[in-house]
């Protein structure tokens, strides 16, 4: 059994810096998760009344949107959902752009966006209504469109820079991968073949944008039950089972080193194949998400408007 030396090379695990970010990520997480947890459970009985009866709470007074905690949760999701244009001001303001990759400013703008339509849906008690429920379901298809946006972000390679590779160094790493696994004697090509078989750039040249992209979604879908089939080459009918069908990673390290240079190897050349046609869909969804988000903040500046100008704050 050969040992893969290149692939802790080609396949680095992420360094202290990268840890850092996501712990970061997953402790911002954590605390919008927390607080978000916490007014539903003090508020469930609240909530789950009618609006008839919600007035005879003793909770009304400070859950209903006027409230002492309700006006404080709307606030809030405003805040967070401004914070949110820091990352397209990033790239026009220099000092901004300094701190930290783009890759990093995007999952905090995604923890943000996913936290923002919750607090707004809290501060409204879940009845949505005039502009303010007009404001609100445009946040949540801003939100939506936010991960059809970062599922295409990442479909394009990056360097650690979050700088976009050029296709003579996508390929220069594509050829890297393909000695590795050609070096190994764990997995044979047939056994490859199926999991690093996909559809050639001109192919993909030929499909319609939108569809190419969906495409190219059920390929990543079906990416875990396809290495799956290669664990199960090799493992034992006992490891077949401790892995549920070789769905889960195994102890053996050499064939995992294998897997993990033939996922990437798969992963690079479905990016390189459908580049282009990622590219055209991210300027469209650029095109989609930018008036979504603009249009959601001149309903809430109208709704705030409203509200203090009737006295509710």
């Amino acid at each position: 059994m050969s040992v893969l030396t290149n692939v802790p090379n080609l396949i680095s695990s992420a360094d202290k810096s990268e840890r850092r970010h996501w712990l970061q990520v997953w402790l911002a997480a954590a605390a919008c998760a927390a607080l978000l947890l916490s007014v539903a459970a003090y508020g469930f009985d609240y909530y789950r009344l009618d609006a008839a009866d919600r007035a005879y709470s003793p909770k009304h007074p400070i859950l209903r949107p006027s409230g002492i905690v309700g006006v404080k949760l709307g606030i809030l999701g405003v805040v967070l959902f401004l914070l949110l244009f820091l990352y397209p001001l990033r790239k026009k303001i220099p000092w901004l752009a300094r701190k930290g990759t783009a890759k990093h400013w995007l999952d905090f703008h995604i923890v943000l966006g996913m936290a923002a339509p919750v607090l707004i849906a809290f501060h409204a008690s879940f009845k949505f209504q005039g502009i303010a429920g007009m404001a609100f379901w445009i946040m949540i298809l801003v939100a939506l469109s936010g991960f059809v946006g970062r599922y295409l972000y990442a479909q394009i390679p990056r360097s650690i820079n979050a700088a976009e590779l050029s296709l003579r160094e996508l390929a220069t790493q594509e050829e890297e991968l393909t000695g590795v696994l050609r070096r190994q004697d764990i997995l044979s090509a047939s056994m490859l073949d199926p999991l690093l078989r996909g559809p050639s750039p001109d192919e993909v040249k030929k499909i319609a944008a939108l569809r190419a992209v969906m495409k190219m979604v059920m390929l990543d879908l079906a990416l875990p039950f396809r290495v799956a089939r290669l664990r199960r080459y090799v493992l034992s009918p006992v490891g077949k089972l401790k892995s549920f069908g070789g769905l889960l990673a195994t102890n053996n390290s050499g064939l995992e080193d294998v897997i993990r240079a033939a996922r990437q190897k798969a992963s690079l050349s479905k990016r390189i194949a459908f580049l282009a046609r990622t590219q055209e869909v991210l300027h469209l969804w650029h095109v989609v998400h930018r008036p979504f988000s603009y249009s959601f903040m001149v309903l809430a500046i109208l709704h705030i408007a409203v509200a203090m100008g009737l006295g509710f704050m």
